[in-house]
């Protein structure tokens, strides 16, 4: 019996080794998580720490002394050149993204500016009115524009993310199905923590097991029936409008849409969030550049985002932006 046994756990040990190795090959989902050693906060706005080298999503990441991703061989600025500052999440820092294969990468030797990626996982639009203060005043380099990618987490109202809770915020406050609650408690969020640093089969059975796609979705489009988070929103791109007009920045907004929405082709009802913040911006009188009917009109638009994924972008889909820009002219 014990032979029995031992003999069967060895069975599903070796199996689990292979489905995580199966998994990982084909790059059916990746690895989550980050290194919160690597962030730190600056007014409740968190900052990567400048001039570091460590891992997110399983992809290394490199910094300048500015805190700004960068690509992680022998990159440096060029100190002639006019400047473009990105401000955005974890979508536009490349989350699960090589930087090179990001769509500031491939935007880097098409446009004669620096682009500055200072994008860290959990920003929104309060953090970016800090942000715009703080690199234009520390930053050695001349930041001419400003370009701000929104995705429909930005109706929720907590600046940033805090330090001492950096991946919980980043990942599991987005997730109210029973799943979450059920296990709130330290013991499990810590396991569930570990496990998505560590196994692309854990991600992959917690995706299919929870529907991350539809599930992120859905608690994104309840928010957009709130009006008080309506108001703050209208009120923090007011703000962002006052600045860039008193400091003379030109500043352009990009809106990236969610997974869910292109894997169902955009159909009317879910592109409720997108109609709202229309209509946020024709009221503050400001040009919003959506890039979801693009996505949508693209036959290829089910590769854009990474496995089982809910809004950030693969290879191909960085690549698809990082055309978008410059086809639109709002890079160039």
């Amino acid at each position: 019996m014990k032979k029995i046994i031992f003999v069967n756990i060895i069975v599903i040990f070796c199996l689990v080794i292979i489905c995580e190795i199966l998994i990982r090959s084909f790059n059916i989902v990746g690895l989550q998580g980050s290194d919160k050693n690597f962030f730190f906060s600056e007014n409740d706005v968190v900052l990567i720490k400048p001039n570091s080298i460590f891992k997110v999503a399983g992809k290394k990441v490199k910094t300048d002394n500015n805190g700004f991703r960068i690509p992680t061989k022998n990159y440096i600025f060029d100190e002639n050149k006019e400047s473009i500052l990105v401000l955005g999440d974890s979508v536009s820092f490349g989350f699960g993204v090589k930087e090179e294969e990001t769509f500031i990468g491939a935007l880097r030797d098409k446009i004669n500016f620096n682009l500055l990626n200072s994008s860290v996982i959990g920003h929104n639009l309060e953090s970016y009115i800090y942000l715009l203060n703080k690199y234009q005043k520390e930053t050695n380099k001349k930041i001419v524009n400003a370009v701000i990618f929104i995705c429909l987490n930005d109706i929720h109202l907590s600046q940033g993310v805090i330090l001492n809770n950096i991946q919980k915020k980043t990942s599991e406050n987005l997730e109210s199905s029973k799943f979450i609650r059920l296990f709130k408690n330290k013991f499990f969020i810590n396991i569930n923590l570990f496990l998505r640093e560590k196994s692309a089969l854990f991600v992959f059975l917690k995706s299919i097991g929870t529907n991350s796609v539809k599930r992120h979705y859905e608690y994104m489009y309840t928010s957009y029936n709130n009006q008080q988070l309506i108001d703050e929103y209208y009120k923090n791109i007011i703000q962002i409008k006052e600045y860039s007009e008193k400091k003379g920045l030109k500043v352009s907004f990009i809106l990236l849409p969610y997974a869910y929405q292109i894997n169902n082709n955009c159909k009317k009802q879910l592109m409720m969030p997108q109609n709202k913040i229309k209509k946020i911006f024709k009221k503050a009188n400001l040009k919003l550049n959506d890039l979801s009917d693009n996505f949508c009109d693209d036959e290829n638009k089910k590769k854009f985002f990474l496995g089982f994924d809910p809004v950030h972008l693969s290879k191909a889909g960085h690549k698809f932006v990082s055309e978008l820009l410059i086809g639109r002219n709002i890079i160039n």
